[in-house]
C-alpha cells in the first residue's frame, strides 16, 4: 500500500508535491476570479481586491496550462482525474454555480476529494476498490472541513445572497453536521479495519488526531464557536494533526513492510 522509503520515492513525492501546489494555486485563482463579484464583501478575500478579476482569472488559467503540462509529463495517468477536478471547482465557483446550492457544496468536496486522493495514489499504484474505500475516508474529512469553511463565510455569503448550506440552514446547524462528519469519518475507521484495508495499528494515528480535534473543540468557548479568528484557529489545529497522522501512518506502513 505504500512505496519503500528510498530517494527516488522521496524526490518522486517532492516533484508531486511541488505539482499539487502549482495546481492548488491555479484552482485557488480560478475559483477567486469566478467568484470575485460575489466575494467582494469577503473580508477573507480583502487581499484580492487589488488585482482586478481578469487578471486573476487569465492567471489562473495559466497556471492551470502549465500544471496540467507538467502533471502529463510526471505521469499522464494522472490527467484526466486533475481535469475533472478542475471542472468540479470551476462549476462549483461560476456565478449561479453549485457554490449557491444548499448541499451540493459539500458534495463537490466529496467527489473532488476522492479525486485529490487518487491523484496521489495513481503516482505509485492504481485504481482499486481498495483505494476509493480508503479515499472515502479522506473526502468525508474534506467534507467536514468544507462545511466549516462555509460557516466561516456565513455573514459574507449571506450578504452576497449566496445560498450556501451554512446560509440556508443556519451557522449553528452546520458547524454541528461539521463535527458529526468528523466522527462519521473516524468510525469509518473501523469499517477500513473490518475490511482489512488497513490494520488496528495504521487507525491509531487517526484516531488519536480525532481525540485531538475534539479535544480543540470542548476547549472552543461556545459563544466563539461562529466567531471567524477563533474558527480559523481551531481549523489550523486540527489541521496540523490530521497531517500529522498521515505522515504517522505512512511510516507505519514502511516499518511494516
Amino acid at each position: 500500500m505504500s512505496p519503500p522509503i528510498n530517494l527516488v520515492t522521496l524526490v518522486t513525492i517532492f516533484k508531486f508535491l511541488g505539482l499539487c501546489l502549482l495546481n492548488g494555486i491555479a484552482v485557488y485563482l480560478i475559483n477567486a476570479g469566478l467568484g470575485y463579484e460575489q466575494d467582494r464583501v469577503n473580508e477573507r478575500l480583502l487581499s484580492l481586491r487589488q488585482f482586478n478579476r481578469s487578471s486573476i482569472i487569465l492567471t489562473g488559467f495559466l497556471l492551470l496550462i502549465i500544471a496540467l503540462t507538467l502533471l502529463y509529463f510526471f505521469s499522464e495517468r494522472l490527467l484526466l482525474p486533475a481535469l475533472v477536478v478542475y471542472g468540479i471547482w470551476i462549476i462549483y465557483s461560476l456565478p449561479n454555480g453549485l457554490k449557491g446550492v444548499p448541499l451540493l457544496g459539500m458534495v463537490c468536496a466529496f467527489i473532488a476529494q476522492l479525486l485529490h486522493f487518487h491523484l496521489g495514489y495513481l503516482v505509485f499504484s492504481t485504481w482499486s476498490m481498495q483505494s476509493i474505500l480508503l479515499a472515502v475516508f479522506f473526502s468525508l474529512l474534506f467534507m467536514a472541513g468544507h462545511a466549516l469553511h462555509e460557516v466561516i463565510d456565513h455573514d459574507a455569503d449571506k450578504q452576497a445572497g449566496i445560498m450556501t448550506s451554512a446560509v440556508f440552514f443556519g451557522k449553528q446547524k452546520i458547524f454541528i453536521l461539521t463535527n458529526l462528519l468528523f466522527a462519521a469519518a473516524t468510525l469509518y475507521l473501523f469499517v477500513l479495519a473490518y475490511l482489512e484495508i488497513l490494520t488496528l495499528y495504521q487507525i491509531i494515528p487517526y484516531m488519536a488526531a480525532y481525540v485531538i480535534h475534539l479535544i480543540f473543540l470542548v476547549q472552543l468557548p461556545v459563544r466563539w464557536r461562529t466567531d471567524n479568528e477563533q474558527l480559523f484557529e481551531f481549523r489550523r489545529k486540527y489541521m496540523i494533526a490530521y497531517l500529522t497522522a498521515t505522515i504517522a501512518v505512512f511510516f507505519i506502513l514502511n516499518f511494516e513492510c
